[in-house]
C-alpha cells in the first residue's frame, strides 16, 4: 500500500430518518438497517468538525485572540453521476424535499483494509439534505446530480481492520 489512502472505490450510503437527539454513539449508527448505496459517487467533498471562531479585539495588546466556539461538521457536497431510478438517488432526492424536515443516517465507505480479511473504513454521520440539483447540462458530459448533507452530528469514525 502506498503512502496514502487512493479515494478510488469510497462508496456513499443513505440510511432511514434518525431522530440526532438519539445518536449517543457510533452504536446507534451501525445498528440501523435499510442502507441504500447512492451509486455514481464521484466527489464526496470534505467532513469532519471545525470550530466556529469566538473573538475579542483586545485594545490594550492591538490583537485579536480567538478560541473556539461550536462545532460544525460540515455541509459537504456530493457528487454523483446521475443514474435515472437508481434507488440511493432516489432516497437522497426525497430527503431533500422542502417539506421534509427529517435528519438521515449516512455512511463513506473507505476502499481501504488493514488485511485481506478485514473491513473497511467507514465515517458514519446524519445530517439533513438540504438540495439534490442535477447539473452540467452540456454535450459530451455526463449530468451530474450534486446531493448537499447538513450534518448535525459528530462524524463518528470506524476504523479498518
Amino acid at each position: 500500500m502506498p503512502g496514502f489512502t487512493p479515494a478510488n472505490g469510497a462508496k456513499v450510503f443513505i440510511g432511514p430518518a434518525i431522530d440526532v437527539d438519539t445518536i449517543t454513539g457510533v452504536a446507534v449508527l451501525t445498528a440501523l438497517t435499510g442502507w441504500v448505496e447512492i451509486k455514481g459517487a464521484k466527489d464526496l467533498g470534505a467532513i469532519g468538525d471545525e470550530a466556529s471562531a469566538i473573538t475579542s479585539n483586545q485594545l490594550g495588546s492591538n490583537r485579536t485572540l480567538k478560541g473556539k466556539g461550536t462545532m460544525d461538521a460540515g455541509t459537504p457536497a456530493f457528487v454523483f453521476d446521475y443514474k435515472e431510478g437508481d434507488p440511493g438517488q432516489v432516497a437522497a432526492a426525497a430527503a431533500a424535499d422542502p417539506a421534509n424536515n427529517f435528519d438521515y443516517a449516512f455512511y463513506i465507505e473507505y476502499p481501504v483494509k488493514k488485511t485481506t480479511g478485514g473491513t473497511t473504513a467507514k465515517r458514519y454521520f446524519a445530517g439533513q439534505v438540504m438540495s439534490a440539483r442535477e447539473g452540467n447540462l452540456s454535450a459530451n458530459n455526463p449530468i451530474s446530480l450534486t446531493v448537499n448533507v447538513g450534518i448535525n452530528t459528530t462524524v463518528y469514525r470506524v476504523a479498518a481492520t
